[in-house]
């Protein structure tokens, strides 16, 4: 496929966007496959170019967020390793499930996330410390069921862990953005190997895509790490709203 130079620019741009709305609340992938839809990829490249770009956009916000001290290993690792199940159970089963039916089953989740959000933001500081114990529990249940969402659908993924981290976790808005991209970023190279063993990359797409990402990413991260409060929950809120119409699109108009 020919490909424009203003095209490369769009593409850097556009991904570079998607990558710093995804380090802060994650839901990039709502920008960047459109994107990639409008350039004319062909359809099975899509899903690999995509998480290339992903995976190696997010490797440098882990970078930051990592060298700033912000991730809880000790309660994010029972996450990642229940994501990983998660998503594996959830491609399983994706066959089963129309996306017909996930439109509106989200369309129906989507604004009591929002309420859920909203509410959480006003009982910040009455809630009660969690036992070690709780902590592992809620950490598991979230990475399972986020995951198997993950690997059924996808879209938003990181959005609802971030809301999980803080809603049930009782992670600051900080923690919750910075240990759920670690979540996310694991799933997504897990996925990303795949892609590449199978060589559905489109190199010549991705290499500009991965520089934006790269610059997104980082400019993201940093922001969340000087100022999360005002910064994640604005973003958050946006994607979950650009989630609802893409629902919307895909379920009355597609």
């Amino acid at each position: 496929m020919d490909i424009a130079l203003w095209q490369y620019v769009v593409v850097f741009l556009l991904i570079g966007f998607a990558g710093f709305i995804d380090s802060i609340a994650g839901g990039g992938g709502l920008i960047s496959v459109p994107t990639y839809l409008a350039l004319g990829l062909p359809a099975d490249f899509i899903l690999g170019t995509n998480k290339c770009v992903s995976s190696s956009g997010t490797t440098f916000a882990v970078f930051r967020y990592i060298r700033s001290g912000t991730i809880i290993w000790s309660t994010v690792i029972y996450a990642i390793g229940a994501a990983l199940v998660g998503s594996a159970i959830g491609a399983s089963l994706a066959q089963y499930l129309s996306r017909h039916t996930i439109f509106i089953l989200l369309l129906v989740v989507i604004p009591l996330l929002l309420f859920l959000q909203s509410r959480h933001m006003k009982m910040r500081g009455e809630q009660k410390p969690l036992t070690r114990g709780q902590t592992i529990t809620r950490a598991t249940l979230a990475g399972l069921f986020i995951g198997g969402y993950d690997g059924v659908f996808g879209p938003g993924t990181g959005t609802f862990l971030l809301l999980a981290f803080m809603v049930f976790l009782h992670m600051t808005t900080r923690e919750a953005s910075a240990n759920a991209r670690i979540v996310n970023y694991a799933s997504n190279l897990s996925a990303f190997v795949y892609f590449l063993v199978q060589g559905k990359i489109y190199w010549p797409i991705a290499l500009v895509a991965i520089c934006g990402a790269i610059c997104g990413n980082w400019l993201g991260s940093g922001m969340v790490i000087r100022n999360a409060d005002r910064v994640v929950v604005p973003v958050f809120r946006f994607v979950l709203g650009l989630l609802m119409l893409k629902c919307a699109y895909d379920l009355f108009l597609a």
